[in-house]
């Protein structure tokens, strides 16, 4: 009798373990999201996606303080629509995909704010620049499906990013994360 009760324990902690870990998985639904950076040109809106992406999210509404948060994009799928600006975006002294082809975003800490968002504080990389950071992001989930949508903004010159004439290129540059998920 003692022995079928330390199995019964084990196999109700077992369980409880691996359904958890289960849960909280989130894989990418491919072109189901989309990542966008909007900054200003001579004032005006400067819009543009990253068209190749991948995302790593762990993450329970319940329990937040676990989560990770791993997020990259391809820096020459920049596009603006403009193939002059996008060929600008791909000059050393912008994106230089040539010598850092990625850009990295990996929380560090994820917590519940008051309004029922979330912020992830993790670093930002790119071109091999990396920089504190906070995304607010909301998460809802359904019967397996989640959407995640996340903003945070980028100082461009804090990263070594384009050139200094602020008054011509925003140093300001907004970022837009929507992304769908499946477990």
């Amino acid at each position: 009798m003692r022995k079928h009760i330390k199995w019964f324990i084990f196999l109700v902690i077992f369980t409880s373990i691996s359904t958890k870990a289960e849960a909280s998985e989130w894989i990418l639904i491919e072109d189901e999201g989309n990542v966008r950076f909007i900054g200003a040109l001579e004032g005006a809106a400067f819009r543009g996606r990253f068209d190749v992406f991948s995302a790593m999210i762990n993450f329970d509404p319940a329990n937040p303080g676990d989560g990770k948060i791993i997020g990259e994009v391809k820096m020459n799928s920049a596009d603006s629509g403009d193939a002059e600006y996008d060929a600008y975006l791909m000059e050393p002294d912008w994106f230089n995909p040539e010598d850092f082809p990625n850009s990295r975003f990996e929380s560090e800490r994820i917590e519940t704010l008051d309004n029922g968002t979330y912020a992830a504080h993790g670093d930002l990389t790119i071109v091999g620049v990396s920089q504190p950071i906070t995304m607010i992001f909301e998460f809802e989930s359904s019967n397996g499906i989640a959407n995640f949508s996340g903003t945070f903004e980028v100082k461009r010159l804090l990263f070594g990013i384009g050139w200094d004439a602020t008054n011509w290129i925003a140093d300001e540059v907004g970022i837009q994360i929507d992304l769908k998920l499946k477990q």
